[in-house]
């Protein structure tokens, strides 16, 4: 392991990596999207029926300036909701917490350098999902609003790379800490001395 990752564990021990490249998970949030979809749209199909989800993609393809600045923006909320609540947990607050892009895949990302309980890296690391797509989803549910629908959708597809990290963090220990990989999508596992 490379010596970021010792720095930082300092006196704690690395149990375990659990990681994936950034272009896997890129591979992954597109695959999930057409099983997200379905489980999304079917809802709202039978309740809205057709023509709303219908009216949304229209209103989408003739707003394409907002469309591009609520998927910009969306991004960076993404990756802000991950940073601000990993923050409140941190030692170090906001100060642990730094942002960039893998440019090689057109990947943004942020990290924090500091080991966290694991329900609170957890946590950061669900917030983007729920709040950009979750929680869209289902006012777009209620309300009829099939652009809704489908930007939520997208932002849950988005999260992809994310819920598969989960998926891997929720067979932990909840006594472990959990350190943020510095140059990998995922976490190490340290042991809480």
């Amino acid at each position: 392991m490379g010596s970021e990752i010792e720095n930082n564990v300092e006196e704690n021990k690395v149990i375990k990596s659990e990681t994936m490249s950034a272009l896997n998970a890129n591979i992954i949030a597109f695959v999930m999207l057409l099983p997200i979809a379905i489980i999304c749209i079917v809802p709202f199909m039978l309740i809205w029926r057709g023509q709303l989800l219908l009216d949304g993609f229209s209103f989408l393809r003739s707003h394409q300036i907002f469309l591009l600045l609520i998927l910009v923006l969306g991004i960076v909320i993404h990756e802000g909701l991950h940073g601000l609540t990993w923050g409140v947990f941190a030692k170090g607050g906001l100060k642990s917490i730094r942002f960039g892009i893998k440019w090689a895949y057109l990947t943004p990302y942020c990290h924090c350098n500091e080991p966290l309980r694991r329900n609170h890296y957890l946590l950061g690391g669900i917030m983007p999902g729920l709040v950009l797509g979750l929680f869209p989803v289902i006012v777009a549910l209620i309300f009829g609003i099939g652009w809704l629908l489908l930007l939520g959708i997208f932002f849950i597809g988005a999260a992809g790379g994310d819920l598969m990290v989960l998926f891997k963090l929720i067979k932990v220990d909840k006594k472990h800490l959990i350190q943020d990989h510095p140059n990998e999508i995922g976490f190490l596992v340290l042991r809480d001395s």
